[in-house]
């Protein structure tokens, strides 16, 4: 296995880590203060979830051509431009 791919396992595991406690995180606060920012918040987090176990699947399971086509630039940056929008009407709403 080289330097690369145990890189690309560690940083991608450590995104799916991290982005299931922070949405662990904002939904805790949001039971507690009620604030719809949150919900929003928990979103973006929820949508780092599934992108991060996407791209785990994909280093383990290199022969599922639609993970591939998933991760690919044109559906990766409708993912992440997605991801924007929500910070974005997070900061928007009051």
């Amino acid at each position: 296995m080289e330097i690369g791919s145990i890189a690309s396992i560690i940083l991608s595991a450590g995104i799916t880590i991290f982005s299931l406690g922070l949405l662990f995180v904002s939904l805790l606060s949001y039971k507690r203060y009620k604030n719809p920012k949150l919900l929003f918040i928990s979103l973006v987090f929820v949508v780092f979830l599934i992108k991060g176990v996407l791209l785990s699947l994909r280093l383990f399971f290199s022969e599922l051509s639609v993970l591939d086509m998933f991760l690919s630039g044109l559906l990766s940056g409708a993912f992440d431009f997605f991801i924007l929008a929500l910070l974005f009407f997070a900061t928007l709403k009051r």
